[in-house]
């Protein structure tokens, strides 16, 4: 598998941003929910055995549920960072060229990969609020999109087309790429989540191999 063979000539490169960027958007997610639940108002009873007074979390507030928004776009505007640096490092890999741990952290075409991870987000998240399979389908025909705009230096709209396009025009083998994407994610998860750190790298060198392919471009041996 071509992936893995990368991901085994390259795993320091690879996985330590990997890790890095773990770190950094756990600890987002962790400062934007410690927020929500700090702002969430209590409650309070009196129990009537000894009188005693205990107040507890009864929900997120108006506030709460503010936060989780804005720190739900501001994890967006993150990952598109990490995407822009990430991927553009694997787009190397699949260019031939000897890459180092500091390519992973040049971020290229910032912010039309935001704009995308934003678009592509919030269409997901509608999906999702729909029905689950709605939102699977719109992670399904979007997949190809960050990789599609940095391959080929596109506006966010056209490589949402061309994510579109390259998943249409192939839906055969574009569905099983994305069933493979599915699994390998699971597996990193199954080993105590700390398995992602090399599921992730090789998901997203799939899914550039997948592309690249499907659109009959070159991939390095």
């Amino acid at each position: 598998m071509w992936a893995w063979n990368k991901l085994s000539q390259n795993a320091v490169a690879l996985i330590v941003p990997s890790l890095v960027y773990a770190v950094i958007l756990g600890v987002v997610y962790g400062i934007v929910y410690g927020l929500a639940i700090a702002l969430a108002p209590e409650s309070s009873y009196t129990s009537s055995d000894n009188g005693a007074s205990v107040s507890y979390t009864a929900g997120f507030g108006i506030a709460s549920i503010l936060v989780m928004i804005v720190g739900w776009i501001v994890l967006l505007v993150v990952a598109g960072v990490v995407q822009s640096a990430f991927v553009s490092g694997v787009l190397d890999i699949a260019n031939g060229r000897q890459v180092a741990m500091g390519d992973f952290f040049k971020p290229r075409n910032v912010g039309n990969v935001i704009v995308a991870t934003l678009i592509v987000g919030v269409a997901s998240a509608i999906g999702s609020a729909l029905c689950v399979i709605p939102g699977l389908i719109v992670d399904f025909l979007l997949m190809f999109t960050i990789i599609a705009l940095l391959d080929r230096n596109l506006s966010p709209v056209d490589a949402i087309r061309a994510s579109f396009e390259t998943t249409t025009k192939n839906l055969g083998p574009a569905i099983l790429a994305f069933l493979v994407m599915i699994a390998i994610v699971l597996v990193g998860a199954i080993v105590c989540g700390v398995g992602l750190i090399v599921a992730v790298p090789v998901e997203m060198l799939f899914l550039v191999y997948t592309f690249r392919r499907l659109n009959g471009a070159e991939v390095a041996a």
